[in-house]
Protein backbone atom coordinates (compact mmCIF):
# COMPACT_ATOMS: atom_id res chain seq x y z
CA UNK A 1 0.00 0.00 0.00
CA UNK A 2 2.79 2.29 0.63
CA UNK A 3 4.45 1.78 -2.45
CA UNK A 4 1.38 2.68 -4.58
CA UNK A 5 0.88 6.15 -2.24
CA UNK A 6 4.55 6.82 -3.13
CA UNK A 7 3.54 5.68 -7.35
CA UNK A 8 0.42 8.02 -7.47
CA UNK A 9 2.20 10.96 -5.00
CA UNK A 10 5.21 10.88 -7.50
CA UNK A 11 2.99 10.96 -11.00
CA UNK A 12 0.43 13.39 -9.25
CA UNK A 13 3.06 16.10 -7.75
CA UNK A 14 6.51 15.93 -9.37
CA UNK A 15 9.64 18.18 -8.06
CA UNK A 16 12.79 17.93 -10.78
CA UNK A 17 15.97 19.12 -9.40
CA UNK A 18 15.81 21.74 -11.67
CA UNK A 19 13.04 23.55 -9.22
CA UNK A 20 10.47 23.19 -11.15
CA UNK A 21 6.80 21.66 -9.73
CA UNK A 22 4.83 20.10 -12.02
CA UNK A 23 0.89 18.82 -10.66
CA UNK A 24 -1.04 16.31 -12.35
CA UNK A 25 2.06 16.26 -14.87
CA UNK A 26 5.71 14.18 -14.56
CA UNK A 27 7.67 16.64 -16.65
CA UNK A 28 7.04 20.41 -15.51
CA UNK A 29 8.14 22.76 -18.33
CA UNK A 30 7.55 25.76 -15.84
CA UNK A 31 8.73 26.33 -12.07
CA UNK A 32 4.60 25.48 -11.49
CA UNK A 33 3.09 23.67 -13.98
CA UNK A 34 -0.62 22.33 -13.44
CA UNK A 35 -2.14 20.23 -15.90
CA UNK A 36 -5.66 19.74 -15.26
CA UNK A 37 -7.73 16.57 -15.45
CA UNK A 38 -10.22 17.37 -18.19
CA UNK A 39 -10.85 19.97 -21.56
CA UNK A 40 -14.72 21.16 -20.60
CA UNK A 41 -15.63 24.54 -19.21
CA UNK A 42 -17.12 22.53 -16.05
CA UNK A 43 -13.37 21.54 -15.40
CA UNK A 44 -10.98 23.45 -13.24
CA UNK A 45 -7.40 23.58 -13.77
CA UNK A 46 -7.15 25.73 -10.38
CA UNK A 47 -9.53 25.98 -7.55
CA UNK A 48 -8.90 28.17 -4.14
CA UNK A 49 -11.74 27.99 -1.43
CA UNK A 50 -12.19 29.43 1.94
CA UNK A 51 -12.55 28.07 5.27
CA UNK A 52 -16.20 27.80 5.28
CA UNK A 53 -15.60 26.02 1.42
CA UNK A 54 -17.14 29.47 -0.57
CA UNK A 55 -14.85 29.26 -3.79
CA UNK A 56 -12.97 32.55 -4.02
CA UNK A 57 -10.96 31.69 -7.18
CA UNK A 58 -11.44 29.56 -9.80
CA UNK A 59 -9.35 28.47 -12.99
CA UNK A 60 -11.36 26.53 -15.83
CA UNK A 61 -9.87 24.39 -18.41
CA UNK A 62 -11.05 26.47 -20.95
CA UNK A 63 -8.69 29.64 -19.37
CA UNK A 64 -11.59 31.57 -17.92
CA UNK A 65 -10.73 33.15 -14.56
CA UNK A 66 -13.42 33.44 -12.07
CA UNK A 67 -13.04 35.86 -8.63
CA UNK A 68 -16.09 35.10 -6.33
CA UNK A 69 -18.48 33.54 -8.42
CA UNK A 70 -18.59 30.77 -6.21
CA UNK A 71 -20.99 27.88 -8.33
CA UNK A 72 -21.08 29.54 -11.38
CA UNK A 73 -18.15 28.68 -13.63
CA UNK A 74 -16.44 31.85 -14.92
CA UNK A 75 -18.07 32.96 -18.47
CA UNK A 76 -14.89 34.93 -19.89
CA UNK A 77 -11.41 35.21 -19.51
CA UNK A 78 -11.86 37.41 -16.30
CA UNK A 79 -15.02 37.27 -14.51
CA UNK A 80 -15.63 38.85 -11.01
CA UNK A 81 -18.78 38.59 -9.01
CA UNK A 82 -19.17 42.33 -6.97
CA UNK A 83 -22.05 41.36 -5.28
CA UNK A 84 -21.69 42.65 -1.64
CA UNK A 85 -18.26 43.49 -2.69
CA UNK A 86 -16.14 46.08 -3.91
CA UNK A 87 -14.41 44.70 -7.31
CA UNK A 88 -11.60 46.63 -8.38
CA UNK A 89 -9.88 49.03 -6.08
CA UNK A 90 -6.80 51.47 -7.01
CA UNK A 91 -4.86 53.20 -4.75
CA UNK A 92 -2.54 56.58 -5.31
CA UNK A 93 -4.64 57.02 -8.74
CA UNK A 94 -5.51 60.54 -9.97
CA UNK A 95 -8.71 62.00 -8.03
CA UNK A 96 -11.29 63.23 -10.49
CA UNK A 97 -14.32 64.44 -9.93
CA UNK A 98 -17.76 62.38 -11.13
CA UNK A 99 -18.33 65.14 -13.43
CA UNK A 100 -14.84 64.53 -14.81
CA UNK A 101 -15.50 60.53 -15.45
CA UNK A 102 -15.92 61.49 -19.59
CA UNK A 103 -13.23 61.09 -22.56
CA UNK A 104 -10.19 61.43 -22.47
CA UNK A 105 -10.16 60.76 -18.81
CA UNK A 106 -11.69 57.43 -18.72
CA UNK A 107 -11.81 55.39 -22.39
CA UNK A 108 -13.28 52.09 -20.57
CA UNK A 109 -16.61 51.39 -19.51
CA UNK A 110 -19.14 48.74 -18.87
CA UNK A 111 -22.08 47.67 -20.17
CA UNK A 112 -25.33 46.61 -18.18
CA UNK A 113 -24.72 42.91 -18.99
CA UNK A 114 -21.36 43.22 -17.47
CA UNK A 115 -19.01 43.50 -20.37
CA UNK A 116 -16.58 46.12 -21.06
CA UNK A 117 -16.29 48.22 -23.57
CA UNK A 118 -13.83 50.83 -25.31
CA UNK A 119 -15.86 54.87 -24.78
CA UNK A 120 -12.78 56.53 -27.11
CA UNK A 121 -10.48 58.47 -26.09
CA UNK A 122 -10.29 60.56 -29.57
CA UNK A 123 -11.23 63.90 -29.86
CA UNK A 124 -14.37 64.39 -31.90
CA UNK A 125 -13.27 66.61 -35.17
CA UNK A 126 -13.29 67.88 -38.16
CA UNK A 127 -10.42 69.15 -40.53
CA UNK A 128 -10.95 70.76 -43.79
CA UNK A 129 -8.11 72.23 -45.94
CA UNK A 130 -8.52 74.01 -49.31
CA UNK A 131 -4.87 73.76 -51.00
CA UNK A 132 -6.45 75.79 -54.24
CA UNK A 133 -7.15 79.00 -55.21
CA UNK A 134 -10.81 79.68 -55.03
CA UNK A 135 -12.66 79.33 -57.09
CA UNK A 136 -11.05 76.84 -59.30
CA UNK A 137 -12.31 79.23 -61.96
CA UNK A 138 -10.23 82.21 -61.11
CA UNK A 139 -7.50 83.31 -64.39
CA UNK A 140 -4.27 84.74 -62.56
CA UNK A 141 -3.50 85.86 -66.65
CA UNK A 142 -6.56 88.33 -66.95
CA UNK A 143 -8.20 88.79 -63.12
CA UNK A 144 -11.46 86.76 -63.70
CA UNK A 145 -13.97 84.20 -62.83
CA UNK A 146 -13.58 84.64 -58.96
CA UNK A 147 -16.32 86.24 -57.34
CA UNK A 148 -17.14 90.26 -56.77
CA UNK A 149 -17.01 92.70 -53.73
CA UNK A 150 -18.81 95.53 -54.27
CA UNK A 151 -22.78 94.66 -53.03
CA UNK A 152 -24.17 93.74 -49.74
CA UNK A 153 -26.41 91.73 -51.43
CA UNK A 154 -24.27 88.71 -52.89
CA UNK A 155 -22.94 86.18 -50.57
CA UNK A 156 -20.28 84.18 -51.51
CA UNK A 157 -20.22 79.98 -50.31
CA UNK A 158 -16.98 78.64 -48.89
CA UNK A 159 -16.97 74.95 -50.19
CA UNK A 160 -16.32 72.47 -47.36
CA UNK A 161 -17.35 69.30 -48.94
CA UNK A 162 -15.68 65.79 -48.96
CA UNK A 163 -13.11 66.06 -51.44
CA UNK A 164 -9.07 65.44 -50.61
CA UNK A 165 -9.09 68.65 -48.48
CA UNK A 166 -10.75 66.33 -46.21
CA UNK A 167 -8.10 65.96 -43.50
CA UNK A 168 -10.32 64.24 -41.02
CA UNK A 169 -13.74 63.77 -39.83
CA UNK A 170 -14.56 61.56 -36.48
CA UNK A 171 -17.20 63.53 -35.86
CA UNK A 172 -19.11 61.92 -38.94
CA UNK A 173 -20.26 65.42 -40.98
CA UNK A 174 -22.19 64.94 -44.14
CA UNK A 175 -21.75 66.76 -47.02
CA UNK A 176 -24.29 67.94 -49.57
CA UNK A 177 -24.70 70.89 -51.91
CA UNK A 178 -27.90 73.18 -52.19
CA UNK A 179 -28.30 73.30 -56.65
CA UNK A 180 -30.59 76.60 -55.30
CA UNK A 181 -31.16 78.45 -51.99
CA UNK A 182 -31.13 81.75 -50.16
CA UNK A 183 -29.28 83.00 -47.96
CA UNK A 184 -30.51 86.17 -45.81
CA UNK A 185 -33.37 86.61 -48.34
CA UNK A 186 -30.83 86.73 -51.17
CA UNK A 187 -30.26 84.09 -53.89
CA UNK A 188 -27.60 82.01 -53.69
CA UNK A 189 -26.51 78.84 -55.65
CA UNK A 190 -24.54 75.33 -55.33
CA UNK A 191 -24.32 76.04 -51.75
CA UNK A 192 -21.87 73.44 -50.19
CA UNK A 193 -23.40 72.63 -46.78
CA UNK A 194 -22.42 70.34 -43.64
CA UNK A 195 -25.02 68.15 -41.37
CA UNK A 196 -24.16 67.79 -38.13
CA UNK A 197 -25.12 64.66 -37.22
CA UNK A 198 -26.12 64.92 -33.31
CA UNK A 199 -27.40 67.82 -30.78
CA UNK A 200 -24.53 69.29 -28.91
CA UNK A 201 -21.91 71.99 -28.25
CA UNK A 202 -19.42 72.21 -31.33
CA UNK A 203 -16.36 75.06 -32.21
CA UNK A 204 -16.24 75.80 -35.90
CA UNK A 205 -13.08 77.81 -36.45
CA UNK A 206 -12.50 79.67 -40.19
CA UNK A 207 -9.01 80.97 -41.39
CA UNK A 208 -8.60 82.15 -44.96
CA UNK A 209 -6.75 84.50 -46.69
CA UNK A 210 -8.48 86.64 -49.53
CA UNK A 211 -7.76 89.41 -52.37
CA UNK A 212 -9.03 91.18 -55.27
CA UNK A 213 -6.26 91.85 -58.16
CA UNK A 214 -6.94 94.70 -61.00
CA UNK A 215 -9.71 93.97 -63.47
CA UNK A 216 -8.16 92.27 -66.79
CA UNK A 217 -4.38 93.82 -65.47
CA UNK A 218 -5.66 97.37 -67.30
CA UNK A 219 -8.34 99.11 -64.57
CA UNK A 220 -6.27 101.22 -61.96
CA UNK A 221 -8.47 101.32 -59.29
CA UNK A 222 -8.98 104.37 -56.80
CA UNK A 223 -8.45 102.65 -53.23
CA UNK A 224 -9.68 104.60 -50.35
CA UNK A 225 -7.28 102.26 -47.99
CA UNK A 226 -9.85 99.50 -46.62
CA UNK A 227 -12.87 97.15 -47.13
CA UNK A 228 -14.64 95.84 -44.68
CA UNK A 229 -16.02 92.04 -45.26
CA UNK A 230 -17.96 89.56 -43.76
CA UNK A 231 -17.44 85.80 -43.04
CA UNK A 232 -20.68 84.34 -41.95
CA UNK A 233 -21.69 81.12 -40.28
CA UNK A 234 -25.08 80.09 -41.45
CA UNK A 235 -27.69 77.76 -40.51
CA UNK A 236 -30.43 76.50 -42.27
CA UNK A 237 -33.76 75.07 -42.69
CA UNK A 238 -34.79 73.39 -46.06
CA UNK A 239 -32.75 75.52 -48.23
CA UNK A 240 -32.97 78.51 -46.44
CA UNK A 241 -29.71 79.89 -44.55
CA UNK A 242 -30.05 82.76 -42.29
CA UNK A 243 -26.92 83.96 -40.55
CA UNK A 244 -26.12 83.12 -36.97
CA UNK A 245 -22.58 84.60 -36.47
CA UNK A 246 -20.80 87.04 -38.37
CA UNK A 247 -16.89 87.94 -38.13
CA UNK A 248 -16.32 91.34 -39.72
CA UNK A 249 -13.08 91.97 -40.82
CA UNK A 250 -10.34 94.44 -42.82
CA UNK A 251 -8.90 94.05 -46.33
CA UNK A 252 -6.45 96.59 -46.96
CA UNK A 253 -5.39 98.05 -50.51
CA UNK A 254 -2.11 97.99 -51.81
CA UNK A 255 -0.77 95.15 -50.41
CA UNK A 256 1.16 92.37 -52.28
CA UNK A 257 0.24 88.09 -51.90
CA UNK A 258 1.80 88.21 -48.17
CA UNK A 259 -0.13 91.74 -46.81
CA UNK A 260 2.84 93.38 -46.89
CA UNK A 261 2.45 97.12 -48.54
CA UNK A 262 3.84 97.31 -51.82
CA UNK A 263 3.56 100.15 -53.94
CA UNK A 264 2.20 98.87 -57.26
CA UNK A 265 0.15 96.04 -56.84
CA UNK A 266 -3.46 96.13 -56.42
CA UNK A 267 -4.01 92.95 -55.03
CA UNK A 268 -5.96 93.17 -51.43
CA UNK A 269 -4.69 90.26 -48.64
CA UNK A 270 -5.96 90.09 -45.30
CA UNK A 271 -6.24 87.17 -43.21
CA UNK A 272 -10.04 86.45 -42.69
CA UNK A 273 -11.51 84.26 -39.55
CA UNK A 274 -14.28 83.15 -38.28
CA UNK A 275 -14.80 81.33 -34.29
CA UNK A 276 -17.78 80.58 -32.92
CA UNK A 277 -19.39 77.61 -30.31
CA UNK A 278 -22.60 76.73 -31.79
CA UNK A 279 -24.72 74.67 -29.32
CA UNK A 280 -27.73 72.54 -31.35
CA UNK A 281 -30.04 70.67 -29.90
CA UNK A 282 -32.00 68.94 -32.81
CA UNK A 283 -30.14 66.37 -34.94
CA UNK A 284 -29.24 67.15 -38.81
CA UNK A 285 -28.70 70.33 -38.66
CA UNK A 286 -27.62 71.88 -41.78
CA UNK A 287 -24.91 74.50 -41.81
CA UNK A 288 -22.69 76.86 -44.10
CA UNK A 289 -20.07 78.90 -44.49
CA UNK A 290 -20.17 82.99 -46.54
CA UNK A 291 -18.13 85.70 -47.65
CA UNK A 292 -19.52 89.00 -48.09
CA UNK A 293 -19.15 92.63 -48.99
CA UNK A 294 -19.79 94.80 -46.43
CA UNK A 295 -18.69 98.41 -47.02
CA UNK A 296 -15.34 100.53 -48.32
CA UNK A 297 -14.41 101.03 -51.65
CA UNK A 298 -17.09 101.59 -53.31
CA UNK A 299 -18.27 99.63 -56.50
CA UNK A 300 -14.49 99.32 -57.29
CA UNK A 301 -14.42 94.98 -57.36
CA UNK A 302 -17.32 94.48 -59.75
CA UNK A 303 -15.79 92.23 -62.15
CA UNK A 304 -15.51 88.90 -60.45
CA UNK A 305 -11.59 89.46 -59.62
CA UNK A 306 -11.64 88.70 -56.25
CA UNK A 307 -10.83 84.92 -54.95
CA UNK A 308 -9.26 83.00 -51.92
CA UNK A 309 -6.03 82.72 -52.58
CA UNK A 310 -2.93 80.23 -51.23
CA UNK A 311 -0.58 82.86 -49.63
CA UNK A 312 3.69 82.66 -50.73
CA UNK A 313 4.78 80.23 -48.32
CA UNK A 314 1.59 78.75 -47.16
CA UNK A 315 -0.23 75.52 -48.66
CA UNK A 316 -3.63 76.23 -48.07
CA UNK A 317 -5.94 79.25 -49.08
CA UNK A 318 -8.69 78.46 -46.24
CA UNK A 319 -9.36 75.86 -43.62
CA UNK A 320 -11.81 75.01 -41.36
CA UNK A 321 -11.73 73.14 -37.89
CA UNK A 322 -14.89 71.38 -36.10
CA UNK A 323 -14.32 69.79 -32.92
CA UNK A 324 -17.23 68.59 -30.54
CA UNK A 325 -17.06 70.58 -27.08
Amino acid sequence: MRKLVTIYFCTAFSVSFGQNVGINTVNPSATLDIVSKGNTAATNSLNINNSSSARLLRMTDQGNLGINTNSSPPTAVLHINSEGISNVRHDNLPVLNPTDFTPPFNTFGVTSNGNGVDLGGTVKYMYYQNANTYPSTYNTTTNTGGFSLYTTNQYVNLAIKDDPGLKGNTIGFTFGTDPSATINGQSASNVNYIIVPEPGVYLFEFYGTARCDRYNNTQNYTLAGQMQVNTIFATASGNTYTTNTIFRGLMNGMRNNDGSTHANSYGIANPQTLTVAFPTTQPNQKVALFFQYANGETNQFTHSECFFNVPSGANFSYYFIVTKI
